[in-house]
């Protein structure tokens, strides 16, 4: 399981540099910063998205092996699952691209780079297809994941590469003319697809209007907080918060202090979404807790809950939130390292600072939720 987090966080990256790049190459010189891509880091992440993404599928398969044998457990997977011909589906666009990149110059030719973003656009897809969420309505399950996805790599694949492969900080002004704007539509995006993957994951299929369940979705969301699933998913809604912080400052707040470093700023922001993919590849090696009670008994409670709560936990356990003198006390300690992070930025602090103050909030915030669990 560990291996296989590991191979998702990297595709995660893979997609985002692949984006980015691809993104960037397609549009003039004047409007996108003064970066470098090397051909062969493109032709790495373009073989990462394939053999990356066969991870959960070789998981699969050696699961499947114990009982039938691996041949036949290799036909199966990769001809009669979704997933595998998903799979099969994303090699074939991966070594299209490969091809594309490997015999040509992107950077100096825009027609052929949105070919590319075309062909970056059906691997996203073709990852998506394989997705829980796929699996449990073909339709809708797919369409917000794609979608979450897509736009995920999207604003973090340009935050990306002009963080890390920039010259210098030449056009970064027209950069961010075109990027806040899009930023700010991807986050919205980002935000009601992930919603609906996680209406799909966690409470019922989507069958109904998005209002009417609302209510169940956020009720499952907190009955989620038990497992592995929920508390990553805890984990990585709190670093939102500090994600869009860094992305107003990056993006509108910047004109209005001195000397302001884009590029630190940019690469600190980088980080926390890197840590966001952690958390997420995390929880996609999980069981959703489609039936909480039924979840406790196959897998038990999350180890991290229980080292919190200290509390024997029935299979008809209900979460209920009750605030506390704790809880307050760790909302205010959310407050001071939001204001923390702040003044790193309007003090020019090093981006070090800033980072141990996202910490800072995601510990406070995290035990603040988990100290009103009664």
């Amino acid at each position: 399981m560990f291996f296989v987090w590991i191979t998702e966080f990297l595709l995660y990256t893979c997609f985002c540099l692949l984006t980015g790049t691809l993104i960037f190459y397609s549009l003039p010189e004047h409007r996108r910063p003064n970066i470098f891509v090397p051909k062969r880091l493109l032709l790495w992440t373009t073989v990462g998205t394939g053999v990356l993404s066969f991870a959960p599928i070789l998981s699969t398969m050696f699961t499947l092996a114990k009982g039938l044998g691996f041949w036949v457990s290799f036909k199966s997977t990769l001809l009669v699952f979704d997933a595998g011909q998903a799979w099969i589906f994303t090699l074939a666009i991966a070594i299209l691209l490969f091809g594309l990149i490997y015999f040509n110059k992107l950077h100096a030719d825009i027609f052929l780079a949105r070919i590319g973003l075309i062909l970056c656009i059906l691997l996203i897809g073709g990852y998506a297809r394989s997705s829980h969420a796929a699996s449990l309505e073909p339709i809708a399950g797919f369409a917000s994941h794609f979608f979450h996805l897509f736009f995920v790599s999207v604003w973090g694949g340009c935050l990306f590469v002009a963080a890390w492969l920039s010259k210098d900080e030449r056009n970064w002004g027209r950069f961010l003319a075109w990027y806040t704007p899009l930023a700010l539509v991807s986050i919205v995006v980002i935000m009601v697809a992930g919603f609906l993957t996680m209406s799909i994951d966690i409470a019922a299929p989507i069958t109904h209007s998005l209002s009417s369940s609302l209510p169940h979705t956020l009720y499952r969301y907190k009955q989620s907080f038990f497992s592995n699933y929920g508390q990553a998913l805890l984990i990585k809604h709190l670093l939102v918060i500090p994600l869009v912080l860094y992305g107003l400052f990056n993006g509108f707040f910047r004109k209005t202090i001195k000397r302001y470093h884009s590029i630190k700023w940019a690469r600190a922001e980088s980080f926390v979404i890197l840590f966001i993919f952690a958390v997420t590849a995390f929880m996609g090696q999980q069981a959703p807790p489609h039936q909480p009670d039924q979840y406790l008994q196959l897998y038990g409670p999350s180890p991290l809950f229980l080292a919190l709560y200290q509390k024997n936990i029935p299979n008809n356990f209900v979460v209920n939130f009750h605030f506390n003198v704790f809880s307050f006390i760790f909302i205010d300690f959310c407050l001071l390292f939001i204001l923390m992070i702040v003044l790193s930025f309007v003090k020019k602090l090093p981006s070090t600072v800033a980072l141990l103050m996202t910490l800072g909030f995601l510990a406070s915030g995290y035990s603040s939720v988990m100290s009103t669990i009664a």
